[in-house]
């Protein structure tokens, strides 16, 4: 620990006062000077390598200087109004109502246990998080960590210790105080769930060894191993990591389906099933002159055409646009909105189910995946919106080059002989007269699952397709009770602790098919303790060449995103996870 006299640290926290606002609003490694330092000097200079740390200080904020002024009435500190994308006015204004849709049904309001946007979408504005990415920053950047609930944090040089301040004077949407033992009863219900609750990112968290409360506003976390503050604040940041009243986490009997209660900027939420989810403003929110809306719409439109329709007519004022629809959308909406299109950290996949026969044979599951084509997959289904890829976002800073996806079989561009070979090898797996298969489908997801369907008849697989709604689908692949299951997934975060946690090891929540070995085990320990950025992506590059011939998830591709945002909403920036930014705080109209 820092002891009196000594130098001042290297801070690598986020405190909520006007002075620091600059510190807040840049990102959390900053140093006592306030200047912005990049993602690589940071970690060379503060997170130490761990055969280095013994001389290290505690890395923190105020430590080494006063910091000067109180948390601001307005909450800066907490979520510095997000930058808008569209032309702003003078200032915010009060008042009105957002309006958004999405394909289908929330099967509950509860977010530890889901992965679906269905839920996130409806959820998120009615909950915070301990700490948040930074609203403004579409991309994510993992140094961009600022508080949510948290006001302030320190963490020892080995990354075994976090120690967070909360904010004050927090209330539960029912007037319950918030303190520090619910976030600990929240993360506990991820970490130890009770029965039937499957919380798709309990190995990510499962690296809290204890969590203890000095006081109400205090929590101290301490780590069974070191890690990258990167990781684990960006873990902790995800749009999935809602807190709850430690009353609510621990009682089984709470519904869930039909209620929420949290400390978020929306409240009120009324649900009616197939219709619509509407959240109404929290005026005791504890930020001061938040949210700006008097409340939001989220309706439940399942057919793409019916959200299009809505779309142009302003009846939904902020929507996807799917590539088929994007430039007629464009067209007739012309500059009332403003147009994204930006890579996503959505994909999609084919599962195997390697606890039965056939797909417990290593041939079965290759011939398959040699029969696809990528190229095809997306030109079809998301009409070339999307991008081959591995394991991690294409482009990002765990990418593998495309040059060494496509050395591994199945993922290079199809030949003459690829059909024929993929023949070979089932017919060598022992499968020579064809295969009667049934899919499991999400509703939603037909359209990959038809191109998946003609992909497999090449190769004499014949597949129907058997479409559920989201929560049977989803009970169905946590049963194990499918063949095979393309699906579209959706990461809250770019880090190789948390998608290989939550999708690729052994026993991970939504690692469906149970596919890893120990050589992927392996690597992961080694990469998620190595400190040093260059060393720790070599072994992230060497995890995801030893894990994809195996097959855990076979990647169709990785989504290009594209968004129409009306002109008069204002306050909000599209981010590379549709999971984040979605609380809606800073949001407003413009008359």
């Amino acid at each position: 620990m820092l002891q009196a006299g000594t130098r001042k640290p290297t801070c690598i926290c986020a405190r909520a006062s006007d002075r620091r606002r600059e510190l807040v609003t840049n990102n959390y490694w900053t140093s006592p000077a306030a200047h912005r330092v990049s993602r690589r000097d940071a970690l060379r200079g503060a997170a130490i390598g761990v055969a280095g740390l013994a001389g290290a200080a505690l890395i923190g904020c105020g430590g080494g200087e006063k910091s000067e002024g109180k948390p601001t009435a307005s909450g800066t500190g907490a979520a510095p109004t997000a930058a808008t994308s569209a032309p702003a006015a003078a200032q915010p204004r009060s008042g009105g109502r957002l309006a958004r849709a999405q394909a289908g049904d929330p099967v509950t309001f509860d977010q530890h246990g889901q992965s679906t946007t269905y839920v996130n979408l409806v959820s998120s504005p009615m909950f915070n998080t301990l700490v948040q990415f930074d609203p403004k920053d579409g991309d994510e950047k993992s140094t961009g960590i600022l508080p949510d609930l948290a006001d302030s944090w320190q963490i020892t040089p080995d990354g075994q210790t976090y120690v967070f301040k909360l904010k004050q004077g927090v209330k539960f949407h029912d007037g319950t105080p918030f303190v520090a033992a619910d976030v600990k009863a929240s993360l506990e219900r991820q970490i130890t769930p009770p029965k039937g609750l499957v919380p798709p990112r309990q190995d990510q968290l499962k690296i809290i060894k204890t969590m203890e409360i000095p006081d109400d506003f205090t929590l101290k976390m301490s780590m069974s191993r070191p890690v990258s503050p990167l990781s684990m604040l960006s873990i902790l940041g995800q749009g999935w990591m809602a807190i709850y009243s430690q009353k609510d986490a621990k009682d089984e009997k709470f519904d869930w389906k039909n209620k929420a209660n949290g400390t978020g900027p929306y409240r009120d939420m009324k649900y009616e099933r197939g219709v619509k989810v509407t959240m109404e403003k929290n005026k005791a929110y504890h930020v001061k002159d938040r949210p700006y809306l008097d409340g939001l719409d989220v309706f439940i439109m399942p057919q793409e055409s019916s959200r299009d329709a809505a779309l142009q007519a302003g009846q939904i004022q902020l929507g996807g646009m799917a590539a088929g629809s994007a430039e007629s959308l464009k067209k007739a909406i012309g500059d009332k909105a403003i147009y994204s299109r930006r890579p996503s950290h959505g994909f999609s996949v084919l599962n195997y189910n390697s606890s039965k026969a056939p797909w417990n044979n290593e041939r079965v599951r290759r011939a398959v995946n040699m029969a696809i084509s990528r190229e095809d997959a997306i030109k079809v289904v998301p009409k070339g919106d999307g991008v081959v890829g591995g394991y991690h976002l294409p482009g990002g800073e765990w990418a593998l080059p495309d040059a060494e996806i496509r050395k591994i079989p199945g993922y290079e561009p199809q030949g003459p002989n690829s059909v024929a070979d993929a023949k070979k090898m089932l017919a060598a797996a022992g499968v020579k007269d064809g295969l009667n298969i049934v899919m499991l489908i999400r509703l939603g997801s037909e359209n990959l699952g038809l191109f998946t369907a003609d992909q497999l008849a090449k190769v004499g697989i014949n597949a129907k397709q058997d479409v559920q709604e989201t929560a049977i689908a989803y009970d169905r692949l946590n049963k194990r009770d499918f063949d095979l299951c393309p699906w579209g997934h959706a990461i809250s975060l770019d880090d190789p602790d948390a998608i290989w946690q939550e999708m690729y090891l052994q026993g991970a929540p939504r690692n469906y098919s149970e596919l890893s070995s120990p050589e992927i085990e392996a690597v992961f320990m080694k990469q998620t303790v190595e400190l040093d950025p260059a060393k720790r992506k070599a072994l992230v590059l060497d995890m995801q060449k030893v894990s994809m011939p195996i097959l855990g998830k076979a990647i169709y591709y990785w989504s290009i995103s594209q968004t129409a945002q009306y002109k008069q909403v204002q306050g909000w920036v599209p981010h590379v996870s549709v999971y984040n930014n979605q609380k809606m705080q800073d949001v407003w109209l413009s008359a």
